[in-house]
């Protein structure tokens, strides 16, 4: 096992070696070897130039780790996890978490922006040579604290690591959301994130991002979510900020509210004993394939479930919820698409028709978790003769 702390070896500037001028930093496709040198410069061996890894471990101490230990400890590291019901969140920062602009009119003006409702929201920073207003997301607060119950999270930014620190005291004062913190500085591309710094199983991880382009490599784990515009925009002119409608997200109605019920989801079905396979074989990324498949439909189960039973707890009932539809059994949620039922009245035939509500066998909602898509409905349909 080959770990090498940055503070116990020299890096980069400070490295006391010769090197040559045209030394090629970029780096090559691991091998899957492992080499025994202990030098690493601008990211490779130098010896043989094999990749080697930064890794942002716990409390921000940077550690260099072969592929072997970094797998060592991505697989240990998830069975803990898995072990205390907890996945993996990786946040995106800005116009995701927060929104800032060093715009001057801003800078100027902090007092016609302080507010009652924004004092606990709206910040002025101090930047090297600048200065920058600084909106925290409606709910943030909530998002993290709740959010951590269920996940290992971790912030992912291409901003430098000296701002997302900053951010981080507005968000995390305590520091007790953030596991780890991925810089600009950590990241192999200055184009694109990507997952190498967290040191856990994919098939456990979500991303949350404004950018779906970041994470070429990871659309799968992604939950992309609206930007958020509170300021004036310096690139797209198209946008009307909120600041300039003198409106904001709702607290209980904003998109990291959304999202959060959406992760909550996610996570009760990950972890539901009744899904199909062990937790060896659940994959966040099935999950997320799946929430699309009955997405816009609303179902409601009659004549299925005994009255003593509580329906959430069915198959019928986690199937729905998983291939993305909204579930009710008193009809609160409007507009009803479908009733799932065994048969149906002369009385709830008229309903339907005159509600254009779809009544469907169980079978259908069997067909289309099977399929992993919306399948016909023609074939499942309930009929007048399937009445009693």
């Amino acid at each position: 096992m080959k770990i090498i702390s940055e503070k116990d070896f020299p890096q980069d500037s400070s490295i006391n070696m010769e090197v040559d001028d045209d030394y090629d930093d970029t780096p090559e496709e691991n091998t899957g070897e492992n080499c025994a040198h202990l030098r690493v410069f601008r990211g490779k061996c130098v010896s043989c130039k094999r990749l080697a890894f930064k890794y942002v471990h716990e409390g921000m101490r940077l550690l260099w780790v072969t592929k072997d230990e970094m797998e060592r400890i991505r697989k240990v590291e998830s069975a803990k996890l898995l072990q205390d019901k907890k996945m993996v969140l990786v946040l995106d920062l800005d116009q995701t978490l927060i929104h800032s602009t060093k715009k001057e009119r801003y800078l100027r003006t902090p007092q016609e922006l302080l507010q009652n409702n924004l004092k606990h929201s709206l910040f002025r920073l101090s930047q090297p040579w600048e200065m920058i207003m600084v909106k925290l997301r409606p709910s943030v607060h909530t998002f993290l604290k709740e959010a951590s119950a269920m996940f290992d999270i971790y912030m992912c930014t291409m901003s430098t690591r000296s701002y997302a620190l900053q951010i981080a005291e507005l968000l995390d004062p305590e520091s007790v959301y953030f596991k780890s913190i991925i810089t600009r500085e950590d990241l192999l591309e200055t184009s694109e994130k990507n997952l190498y710094h967290v040191l856990r199983e994919e098939r456990m991880v979500l991303i949350i991002d404004d950018t779906i382009s970041m994470w070429s490599e990871h659309e799968l784990n992604l939950i992309h979510i609206k930007k958020y515009h509170y300021f004036d925009s310096d690139h797209d002119w198209s946008v009307v900020s909120l600041s300039a409608l003198g409106t904001d997200e709702g607290e209980t109605t904003g998109k990291l509210t959304t999202v959060l019920q959406q992760l909550k989801l996610i996570h009760r079905l990950f972890f539901n004993p009744k899904f199909e396979g062990g937790l060896q074989d659940r994959d966040v990324r099935d999950i997320l394939d799946r929430l699309s498949v009955l997405q816009g439909c609303t179902l409601s189960f009659k004549h299925i479930f005994p009255s003593d039973f509580r329906p959430e707890n069915s198959r019928l009932w986690l199937m729905a919820e998983e291939l993305g539809a909204k579930v009710s059994m008193d009809n609160l949620i409007n507009p009803i698409t479908h009733v799932v039922t065994w048969f149906a009245t002369a009385e709830e035939f008229q309903g339907a028709e005159r509600e254009e509500i779809i009544l469907v066998h169980p079978k259908w909602l069997r067909a289309c978790y099977i399929a992993s898509e919306r399948v016909s409905e023609k074939k499942y349909l309930i009929n007048p003769k399937d009445s009693s």
